[in-house]
């Protein structure tokens, strides 16, 4: 009984260790902060803290202080920990925006004005200080950089026009042309099933819409003003080669001024264009057939679907179109008169299209002349233009 009494008491007065300051409830500094210069406005994003300095999850809202300096980056950027507000800002730098913020992901823009929207082009270096709902900050934020300057013109006059070797994306040419770039995004869109989203005006009508299994936007162009030799020299343009037929695609484009400053170099955004939309529709015939000759046969040539005849054939050859969408060829035939004239209707000798450059004509009937033409056709159905025209004719046995 006395050792169990004895146990109790030391057990009982174990030491629970040093007592823990209590926390101040400061959220963590922000490490992720960027700036992007669209316009006259300067976006800011970044990732408000959802824990204080001591880990603990923040209860209680929180306001996010921007903070804008004009020119270098002072030496204390990244204010070190503090418990006021006063002290927790980088020096040198003027608050221009405080706004109400939540855990996660943030923006904010810092619409420039005056000079700031015009040449000469000075750094401007954000950061942001969180405060807790008492007021009180742990620091400032990276520091994330801008410039000021006058923004890129937008883009003007976008158009968009499907050609065989892809889409044709024009607009209308900078007078700054040499100062600045073109970059294009692309999203893929597809149409809805007739009837499955009627729209306002009309009931049934397909509607464009954004794939549901699309890819984020993708840059496809970031070059100079390039002429395509357009109808006005004011145009510029480029061929976005990737644009395949079928497929429906949304562009936007924007002007970006790139500069150095500060040791930085830096990015100048114009607004986005409205957008133009480009539907590849392949409309474009294959090339026309060319070398086509003509022979008289024995009436056994490979290519024929029609019933062999005992009096020979003319046979027909030519040069392969090498048309990736080649789907075949068409043979064409009209009798020539005795004037050496055309006469009568042309008639089209093969139902189905010819795989192979080459076919025997069985129904050519013997002492008469015949003008040959063949032409390609893809798989979407586009015929070519009629090769050049060649004459034959089967002479009687």
């Amino acid at each position: 009984m006395a050792l169990w009494l004895v146990l109790t008491q030391v057990l009982g007065c174990a030491s629970p260790g040093p007592p823990r300051p209590p926390s101040l409830k400061l959220p963590q500094p922000v490490g992720d902060l960027a700036a992007e210069r669209i316009g006259d406005q300067v976006v800011l994003h970044w990732t408000t803290p959802a824990k204080t300095t001591d880990g603990l999850t923040i209860r209680g809202g929180m306001t996010a202080e921007i903070c804008r300096q004009v020119g270098s980056a002072s030496a204390n950027t990244r204010a070190s920990a503090k418990t006021t507000t006063a002290a927790a800002r980088p020096s040198g730098c003027v608050p221009v925006q405080r706004l109400a913020v939540h855990a996660g992901a943030s923006w904010a823009t810092d619409v420039l004005t005056g000079p700031l929207a015009a040449d000469p082009v000075q750094l401007l270096v954000y950061t942001v200080v969180i405060d807790n709902a008492t007021g009180h900050a742990a620091g400032g934020s990276n520091a994330a950089y801008a410039a000021s300057g006058l923004a890129a013109a937008v883009v003007e006059d976008l158009r968009a026009t499907a050609k065989r070797n892809g889409g044709m994306i024009e607009w209308r040419q900078s007078p700054a042309a040499a100062e600045v770039a073109v970059e294009l995004k692309r999203v893929r869109v597809v149409e809805a099933a007739v009837g499955a989203e009627p729209t306002a005006s009309k009931a049934g009508e397909g509607k464009a819409k954004p794939a549901a299994d699309e890819a984020p936007d993708e840059v496809l162009l970031r070059a100079g003003q390039q002429r395509l030799g357009s109808e006005s020299q004011q145009m510029a343009g480029t061929i976005d080669a990737t644009a395949k037929m079928g497929e429906s695609y949304r562009y936007t484009a924007q002007r970006v001024r790139t500069v150095q400053v500060g040791g930085q170099r830096l990015e100048m955004r114009s607004v986005a264009s409205a957008p133009v939309t480009l539907v590849m529709r392949d409309v474009f015939p294959p090339s026309a057939p060319t070398g086509l000759a003509a022979i008289p046969g024995s009436g056994s040539a490979a290519g024929s679907a029609q019933a062999s005849t005992d009096h020979g054939s003319i046979d027909l050859s030519w040069e392969p179109v090498t048309d990736a969408d080649l789907a075949g060829y068409v043979v064409y035939r009209q009798r020539v008169g005795d004037a050496g004239g055309l006469v009568g209707p042309v008639e089209r000798l093969t139902e189905k299209l010819v795989v192979g450059p080459g076919f025997s004509d069985l129904t050519a009937v013997p002492g008469q002349r015949y003008a040959y033409r063949v032409t390609a056709v893809d798989h979407a159905g586009n015929e070519s233009s009629a090769s050049a025209e060649v004459q034959e004719e089967l002479h009687a046995p």
